[in-house]
């Protein structure tokens, strides 16, 4: 027996199949990319991340 589908398996399946493509002359791929556009991609967390860190390290060298 196959183990259920989870949420992410469910993502990556999706994207796969996005990525596969379909026919671009046929009706219902035009229609569905128009409707169903690729999501954009999740802003970078390098910026805040190495801010917070700088201040985490200032806060542990002055013992507060």
């Amino acid at each position: 027996m196959r183990p259920r589908l989870t949420h992410e398996g469910a993502k990556r399946r999706a994207e796969r199949e996005r990525q596969a493509g379909v026919d671009p002359e046929d009706e219902v791929a035009r229609w569905l990319a128009e409707q169903n556009p690729p999501p954009a991609p999740a802003p970078s967390k390098a910026r805040f991340k190495s801010k917070e860190l700088h201040r985490w390290q200032q806060r542990q060298q002055r013992g507060d």
